[in-house]
């Protein structure tokens, strides 16, 4: 019996050995298929391309990766996001040397202090990606079709499809020398009866854009609410404007470019681009990176923002 019970204890040990070593060796069999990240540079690229590879690696530690929270965006619509060298890789639409102009036309009505921060978006946009931008005078918003237009299903308030403007009326508008023409309309938006609304949208190729105020809040009421108002209108502002510039969605981190499906999530999101971004509108716009965050420094520091300014100056030292 002790013969037996010694025999056992020592099978059950021999037995767990095996299940280790099977372990580790399966641990190790698997590693090797497991690609390591990739840091080499693509082949056959310019010398400032290769630059802006590097540089975008310096600015990572200002940045989040991505956590997708419950009724965000990626939630609803995953999607694959962009690399730098993927984004110059897929003929992106580009200024060129006969479109190099962003032009902000404001459509509808418009109180004072919406106006200024119109302004204050045109010099944004200017900061952001080093382009001339020319902020159009107010026009009357028109007549619209009823099939572009609905009482919102759950606040009842007045909704604009955004297909009228990306398809009917901005392309009809757009200047020859316009980079991108971007549209604010102080009416809340929808894309398609199958949502609630959104809060911009732009194309991809056609160089089109519309967005508006409506889910901003009120600027007047506070400082604080200006504040939130003028940052969430800069924001908005940017994202779709990088969108007429072929730049999808972030996913890799909390980038201003990242998709938002509510307020919250948009408040989430820096007022800048991740350093994959970053790499694409300096390689587009041929903006050095030092000089659009000295740029974007001084616009905030002018606005009050001290702790912003800062951080563009940290950015703008890490990349030097």
């Amino acid at each position: 019996m002790k013969c037996w019970k010694k025999y056992r204890l020592s099978f059950k040990l021999n037995l767990r050995l095996l299940i280790i070593f099977l372990t580790l060796f399966f641990l190790i069999g698997c590693q090797k298929n497991i690609e390591p990240p990739k840091t080499d540079l693509p082949p056959n690229i310019d010398e400032r391309t290769a630059k802006l590879f590097k540089l975008k690696e310096k600015i990572v530690p200002f940045f989040k990766p991505m956590r997708v929270q419950k009724g965000d965006w990626l939630e609803s619509f995953p999607e694959e996001g962009q690399t730098f060298e993927q984004y110059i890789n897929s003929n992106p639409t580009l200024p060129t040397a006969e479109r190099q102009i962003i032009y902000i036309q404001p459509l509808g009505d418009f109180t004072q202090t919406q106006k200024k921060v119109l302004q204050l978006t045109a010099d944004y946009m200017k900061a952001f990606y080093n382009l001339p931008v020319e902020l159009n005078e107010i026009k009357p918003l028109g007549n619209i079709p009823k099939r572009f237009q609905r009482k919102n299903p759950y606040e009842k308030q007045l909704q604009l499809k955004t297909g009228y403007f990306l398809n009917d009326l901005l392309p009809k508008m757009l200047p020859k020398d316009a980079a991108a023409f971007i549209c604010f309309t102080n009416y809340d938006l929808y894309p398609d009866d199958n949502w609630n609304y959104v809060f911009g949208q732009a194309t991809l190729q056609n160089r089109v854009g519309v967005w508006s105020l409506w889910r901003f809040g009120n600027p007047d009421k506070s400082a604080e609410d200006y504040r939130l108002f003028m940052t969430r209108t800069l924001k908005v502002a940017m994202h779709e404007t990088g969108h007429m510039f072929s730049m999808p969605h972030c996913t890799k981190y909390e980038c201003l470019m990242s998709g938002s499906n509510h307020l919250l999530e948009a408040d989430r999101h820096p007022l800048d681009v991740c350093p994959e971004c970053m790499a694409k509108i300096a390689w587009a716009m041929k903006y050095e990176p030092t000089m659009r965050y000295q740029n974007l420094s001084k616009f905030w520091k002018e606005q009050g923002f001290e702790e912003l300014s800062k951080e563009f100056e940290e950015k703008e030292k890490a990349v030097q």
